[in-house]
């Protein structure tokens, strides 16, 4: 048998042939694309945080410019606070060299709002800043691809809301004319604070109370309107103490209006009809203090209102803790057949005992918060009572002062703070 020869197996052998360079040649290319990224989202986040940071400033200054605007009245004080913030901020570890400041107009009640450039009445203002040019911002990374800087600017709109406020006003004789003057000056201040900014549907309006009677001493009125407001001012600086005829005791206001010898019978039929005829009167049997009737005038007057503003507040001013109401209050007043014709009145229920008025007062102040979303504020001069911080809601807080002296400055403050929104 014949056997055939083995053909011979030709076994592969791994080339021994350096291959180093291919391997560098291909990290070579890796390491270039690494770095790439690595730089786009290095600069990517920088550019990010530069435009952030420019937001943020913008907002911040002309959240500062209508603040200012809000409290003095003044453009340029306004202008200059916007400054002042840049130079306290900086966008990618340097301040823009200046701010621009516009003023304007923002109505909120419109199906779409928009800010229209008005110097006068302004209640917002427009600011737009940024870093460009020869203040552009260096890249990081991206230098290494040929780009150097890049420009980052924003702009922010900050208005008040629309307002609808009302303060509700203790006039009960034991103010005394000095400190009633001073609290007059007080809602005087609060007034053309308002009015500065006023635009659109905002609205003032106040009620005034003693007992169980209060009047709605101001109607709901469009105080961006110049007449208006004039007019509503010109009511607000005769506010005095409720009317009594009989002995003026304080003489604050240089005269003495003793109609009767001294004698304290309020007896209207004197033409004059007592001490402070341009206010309504009280007699001598309506002693007492009800907040409750000054703010349930305030509800009806909210609630009655067809106003489109987007935010309500109450202020409510007094002197004095509540005091019970008797059987026989307002007797002599329907004896003498006197009925109030100048102003809406409302009349409370009778006979009333403290812990009657304070319950009202705090179920009054809190259905218009949970109805209306009314932010309510309390200031009391020397007198405080438990009621008093319990009838707070919403932005608003309690302020006791010993000194009719700091009211003023209190309902300014007050004003400051009612809410900003930065709107675009």
């Amino acid at each position: 048998m014949q056997t055939l020869p083995r053909r011979a197996a030709r076994i592969a052998r791994p080339s021994r042939r350096p291959r180093s360079g291919n391997y560098a040649l291909l990290f070579a290319i890796a390491l270039v694309v690494l770095l790439g990224f690595g730089a786009l989202a290095i600069d990517t986040s920088y550019m990010l945080l530069a435009h952030a940071q420019a937001q943020d400033l913008a907002d911040a200054t002309s959240q500062a410019a209508l603040i200012v605007l809000r409290q003095t009245g003044d453009q340029g004080q306004a202008e200059a606070a916007a400054n002042e913030v840049l130079g306290q901020n900086a966008i990618a570890g340097q301040s823009p060299s200046s701010v621009d400041v516009t003023f304007g107009t923002w109505d909120d009640t419109e199906a779409v709002p928009v800010f229209e450039v008005e110097a006068v009445n302004p209640n917002a203002v427009r600011t737009t800043l940024g870093r460009s040019g020869a203040e552009a911002v260096p890249f990081l990374l991206a230098k290494l691809w040929g780009r150097d800087t890049f420009d980052v600017s924003a702009t922010a709109t900050s208005a008040t809301r629309s307002l609808q406020v009302i303060i509700v006003n203790d006039f009960t004789g034991s103010w005394g004319e000095r400190d009633f003057a001073d609290s007059r000056e007080a809602v005087l201040v609060a007034l053309d604070m308002l009015a500065e900014s006023a635009a659109g549907v905002d609205q003032v309006g106040m009620t005034i109370f003693t007992n169980r009677y209060a009047w709605e001493y101001t109607p709901f009125a469009n105080i961006a309107n110049p007449a208006v407001y004039a007019d509503v001012r010109a009511d607000w600086e005769v506010l005095n103490i409720a009317s009594k005829a009989g002995r003026d005791t304080n003489h604050y206001d240089g005269r003495d209006c003793s109609l009767y010898s001294g004698s304290r019978q309020n007896d209207f039929s004197n033409p004059l009809g007592g001490c402070y005829p341009d206010m309504p009167r009280e007699y001598r049997d309506e002693s007492g203090t009800d907040h409750s009737t000054g703010i349930l005038q305030a509800k009806q007057m909210f609630e009655e209102s067809t106003t489109g503003a987007n935010y309500r507040a109450m202020i409510v001013l007094t002197d004095g803790r509540p005091n019970g109401l008797g059987a026989t209050s307002g007797q002599q007043r329907a004896a003498a057949g006197y009925v109030e014709t100048r102003w809406d009145e409302y009349r409370g229920p009778v006979p009333r005992t403290v812990s009657q008025i304070r319950t009202a007062s705090i179920n009054a102040c809190q259905d218009l918060w949970d109805d209306l979303r009314v932010n309510t504020w309390v200031v009391s001069l020397i007198q405080h009572d438990s009621m008093m911080p319990a009838m707070v809601h919403g932005d608003g807080y309690y302020v006791l002062t010993s000194d009719s002296g700091e009211l003023a400055n209190i309902l300014a403050q007050i004003v400051s703070e009612m809410p900003l929104a930065i709107v675009e």
